[in-house]
Order: C-alpha cells, then structure tokens, then sequence
C-alpha cells in the first residue's frame, strides 16, 4: 500500500493485485499468516506513513492503538539489566496488524488512481517481444475449480512492483521470461514463536505499559513481550532460538513464559483472561535477494520482504520497507516518472545493508545458526555492541542513543559518537570495577478481579 501510494503521484492508473478477498474491517486474512504476532513501527517507519498518509497516526488512536515512548512507557530486561525509566522522545505506536491494514487501506482506496483487484494472483510478466521489458503481469483468479484449466488474462502495465513478501515468486517470474534468478543469502538461527491475546486483570499493578523480556545468548534462548493493543488488550509473545520452540497449549505457553530471565512476564499472564488460542510461527530465517546484482529488466523492481524479509523478531520490516518507498519515489521523481530499475534496487541494497549486518550479526551470536559467517567485522562488531548493552542500565544517554539506531533516525554509525564511544572505552579498558547484579522486579501478590504486487500505468 506504500508502493502504491507513491505509484499515484506519477501514473495515471495503479492497480493494486491481491490474492485475497479484503474484509471489511479489522479481520484477519489467509494471505498474511504472520499477521497474528506483534506488529509495530518504529518512529522512523510512523513518520513515512504519516507523510504518505496523513492522519493515519490519529486514526490508528483513535481505533484505541497506542502511542508510548521507548523510555517512559517500556520496561526492557536487557542481558546488562534493566532499561533506564525517562522520557527519551522515541515514540513506537502499537497495534494489531489487521487494524493497520484496514485503516492505511481507506486512505489507499480515497484517492481516484489507485483500484483494488481482489481474488487474483500473478502467474508471471509479460514481457516485449525482444524479451528485454516487463510490459505487464499474467494474472488468475486465486479460486478456481481444479478440473478447470486456470483462465490467464494479462494486465499490461509500464512498471511491476513486486510487493508479495518472504513468499514472492518474482525469481521463478523473471527466470520463465528469461533472466536469472537473483542471488540469495539466507542466515537462520531458528527462532519460533507463539502469540495469545489477553484482557489483563483490572488492577494488576505494574509500572509498564510494554513489558520485554530479552533473552541473552549463548546461554539463556528465551524472550518475551506484552504489548498493549486495541480494546484494552495485550498481545503476549513469547520466542526461543536454536530450535528451543514454544509451545502453543496452554500449559506449555504459561511454563515456557515462567522460564524467563524475569518472572514479570509470567505474573502479568498468570490471571490474565485468555482471548484467543495460541498461535505458533517458526518461518524466521533472514533472506536477502540480492537484486542489485542481478540483469533486472526495466520495468519491473521489488521492495519490502520481497528482496529482504528479516528475522521478524527483531521488527525491522515494516519500517525499511516504507523507507524503500521513499527511495521509490525519489527515483521516479529524478527520472521524470520513470524508473531505472537498476538503480532503483541499488538504492534498495544500500537501505538494507545495515539493518542486515546488525540482525544478522545478532542472530550470529547462537551457535546452532547456519548461514553467514562470522568474520573479524562481526566479532568486532558483537564485542561493541555487548560493551554499549552493558552501559544501557547505567545511562540514559547511551540508551537513547542505542534506541535512536533501533528507530531508523540515526546510522550504526552513531553508536561510535563520543557519547557512546567514550563510555565504552572507559568501561572496557578503564580500571576495572565490579557492578552490582540487575535488581529483579519486585515480586507481587496475584491480583484477581504480524500478499500483493502492485502494477502502474500511464494513460
């Protein structure tokens, strides 16, 4: 929807091409099967939707998601401690996936040029006759009778966007018109999670509105959230590496919880009123399709999970990929409305290629990862970032400053500025002092009472 948006300001027609049948409100869908688990922006990836959609901050508070700064309103169980208590001015909205989507899809479908095509999916591009432009999709109706030979109709197009995610099928596309399939790099720790949504309990007393638990490799592989969502709910995952899966019964979910390194995660959830079952995931690897390397043809370019679909646990996925739809407008206005896919994906890589090394380099810390390697860069770069979590309970600057990162405002880069740099240095080579163990919370008594291709055209 992004794409889309962006399409509009430079073609006459934008067909957005979706697999399912839309609902009318706030529904999960088929084709979005991680949609259940948490879904947020961080405050870089809320501004880019706020500039292409404006009001959709407002709107998403007022369908009762929530605006809460990284300091104020989070509480983060680090392998250093406990995160610092004050504002730091980093908002993270939160919410359920599908209320997302439905309230950016009313914003999409406002605007004249943009049409919905649902119940359809793309079988391949059309291409020109010399083979060497896409000039359009094949398209069929995702439901069809299987004695029935699929009817295939071709939507002509100046410029295909493949905007279908981790699933795209835009390499098997480009190598049955003719061109290689672009490389991939693929790294996975093996990390699965399960979800439940839950009403807390009234007067559960608590200084948090989101709770995370973080595990600490290579020793401990689980973590946790509760995060507030719409109709005064939490949605709580929990997550383990190294194929240390949680379950999805109800006992199994509540034991693995009280296996964290806190038990505040447990005691939010212990009388807490279940409202849905369990839902688990484990399709976590981090795969890169490297596209800029690869002969794209003109008139065809891929953004989002398409080209780099993370670890969805480290959240960084919605936020690129409207940072990517930036990049896609400003390409289309530099060429005057027409895109130079090259360069175009090129501009992509260079987007990814930090996120990627610091997601990669953490899922790189547990032994039982395959892909990638760990090079005298990564080892440096583990070494760093280990001494910069292990300052974060004794300073809000360096927290801020870390967060600030975590949100896309800032490059890996400003982690070496001499407020952080410093503190550093002094901690790993200054005279050494020993520090005392993180304070648990304090323990209370029981209180009772996160696929479609989008496709534009100039008349």
């Amino acid at each position: 929807m992004l794409a889309a948006r962006v399409l509009a300001d430079h073609f006459d027609r934008v067909t957005v091409i979706e697999r399912d049948q839309l609902p009318d409100g706030s529904e999960n869908r088929p084709g979005v099967p991680h949609a259940r688990p948490l879904h947020f922006f961080f405050k870089r990836g809320l501004m880019v939707a706020e500039e292409l959609f404006p009001g959709v901050t407002a709107d998403l508070q007022a369908a009762g998601s929530h605006l809460l700064d990284q300091g104020r309103d989070f509480r983060i169980l680090y392998r250093s401690g406990w995160s610092p208590r004050a504002e730091i001015g980093l908002e993270f909205c939160t919410f359920t996936r599908p209320l997302l989507e439905a309230t950016i899809r009313r914003h999409l479908v406002a605007n004249p040029k943009i049409s919905l095509l649902q119940g359809f999916e793309v079988a391949g591009l059309a291409v020109s006759g010399d083979g060497a432009r896409v000039e359009g999709v094949r398209i069929q109706p995702r439901h069809q009778d299987p004695n029935v030979l699929p009817e295939v109709q071709t939507l002509a197009a100046e410029l295909v966007v493949d905007t279908s995610g981790r699933g795209s099928k835009a390499p098997e596309w480009l190598e049955a018109a003719g061109f290689a399939k672009p490389e991939e790099t693929v790294v996975d720790a093996f990390w699965g999670y399960a979800t439940r949504i839950y009403e807390p309990v009234d007067d559960f007393q608590k200084d948090w509105k989101n709770l995370l638990v973080m595990n600490r490799p290579p020793y401990q592989p689980r973590a946790g959230i509760i995060q507030p969502i719409e109709g005064n709910r939490w949605l709580v995952t929990i997550a383990g590496v190294m194929h240390d899966y949680p379950p999805t019964d109800e006992e199994g979910f509540l034991k693995f919880a009280r296996s964290l390194s806190s038990p505040e995660l447990y005691r939010a959830i212990e009388h807490a009123r279940p409202l849905s079952r369990i839902w688990g995931y484990r399709r976590t690897e981090n795969r890169l399709r490297h596209y800029e390397k690869a002969n794209v043809p003109q008139g065809f370019a891929a953004l989002g999970d398409s080209v780099c679909a993370f670890n969805p646990v480290y959240g960084v996925g919605m936020t690129l990929t409207g940072l990517e739809a930036l990049a896609l407008r400003k390409c289309l206005r530099d060429g005057k409305g027409r895109l130079n896919s090259h360069r175009f994906q090129k501009q992509v890589a260079k987007l990814v290629a930090a996120p990627w090394a610091l997601t990669t380099g953490e899922d790189l810390r547990w032994p039982a990862t395959q892909g990638g390697q760990i090079t005298a860069k990564v080892k440096f770069m583990h070494w760093y970032i280990e001494q910069v979590i292990r300052l974060i309970p004794q300073s809000q600057e360096v927290f801020r400053r870390f967060q600030e990162v975590n949100h896309m405002l800032k490059p890996p880069t400003a982690l070496f500025h001499p407020a952080v740099l410093g503190p550093v240095l002094r901690q790993a080579f200054g005279p050494k002092r020993i520090l005392p163990m993180p304070k648990e919370a304090p323990a209370r008594a029981p209180q009772h009472s996160t696929s479609t291709s989008t496709v534009a055209v100039r008349h």
